[in-house]
């Protein structure tokens, strides 16, 4: 067993450790589990978010938007990867109240300075789902998030083959790190 980055009297709440995404349309819902102090995995995609309406064509308005959206909320963004039709945030924040708020804006008004919509002119509904978060408990787990991150900055960047290679050299090194920490002593 893996030792967990979170004292058990918070561990004890969470019921699920994932929230949102596509997996979640048509089931029922849960409250999103959100653990202050914790560090979140969160996804955002959106399949109309290509050509001129790219996240990775609007690198900069994206950028500047989520900054200015964790400084107003308090929350800090520890890791980013814009990969044109989702983003991969890594975010630690200190209250769920704000992090829910910081969700909300972040996500209403990035579709809206991307596709120019306002009063009058309806663009329709952007994201996919709802915005997929998960809660990190372990260090192994942020390695393998920060993996997996590296991963999606080489085929952004390179193409898929580097991503394929980067993944598998790591993955072999992850199963091998956890088969000798899951072994008896």
């Amino acid at each position: 067993m893996q030792p967990t980055l979170l004292p058990k009297k918070e561990l004890k709440y969470l019921k699920a450790r994932t929230h949102g995404g596509m997996k979640l349309k048509k089931r029922r819902k849960v409250a999103r589990p959100l653990i202050p102090g914790a560090v979140t995995h969160l996804v955002l995609a959106s399949s109309k978010a290509k050509g001129e309406f790219s996240f990775y064509r609007h690198k900069k308005v994206v950028d500047s938007l989520l900054r200015e959206r964790a400084r107003l909320y308090l929350i800090e963004i520890v890791d980013f990867v814009n990969m044109g039709n989702h983003l991969h945030i890594k975010v630690r924040f200190k209250d769920a109240i704000r992090f829910k708020n910081f969700l909300r804006t972040f996500c209403g008004l990035l579709p809206r300075k991307l596709t120019h919509a306002h009063r009058g002119t309806r663009f329709g509904r952007f994201w996919d789902g709802l915005a997929y978060t998960r809660v990190l408990l372990t260090k192994l787990e942020e390695l393998g998030l920060r993996i997996y991150f590296e991963g999606n900055r080489r085929e952004r960047d390179t193409g898929p083959i580097a991503r394929e290679k980067h993944l598998r050299h790591w993955n072999q090194f992850l199963y091998r790190l956890r088969k000798t920490r899951a072994a008896p002593a």
